[in-house]
């Protein structure tokens, strides 16, 4: 499965890189899209749910990838709530 990286800006300042293990999430997101974190948050649950189903249709149990991500992205909604995310950059990355 192709690896997939969302580069994000928070209103803040921070920048991050988010690892997907499915390209599924370019479904979900659109490069220099911005959006309430909140928001943001929740269209990348959906996203890691569609890419979690399709490491389970491949490979036959859920990705740790993904549990992780939506820890890391349950704590941003107590520390970042009320910033904005801008996606600077996808890439996908086939091996």
């Amino acid at each position: 499965m192709p690896l997939t990286t969302i580069a994000i800006e928070l209103s803040n300042g921070k920048s991050e890189t988010l690892y997907y293990p499915s390209n599924v999430v370019k479904m979900y997101f659109q490069e220099q899209q911005e959006l309430q974190l909140l928001d943001f948050i929740q269209v990348a649950m959906d996203s890691l749910a569609a890419a979690d189903k399709r490491v389970i249709e491949k490979y036959g149990y859920p990705c740790i990838g993904c549990i992780m991500l939506k820890s890391k992205l349950q704590k941003w909604s107590e520390l970042y709530k009320n910033e904005t995310v801008k996606i600077v950059k996808i890439f996908e990355f086939k091996y």
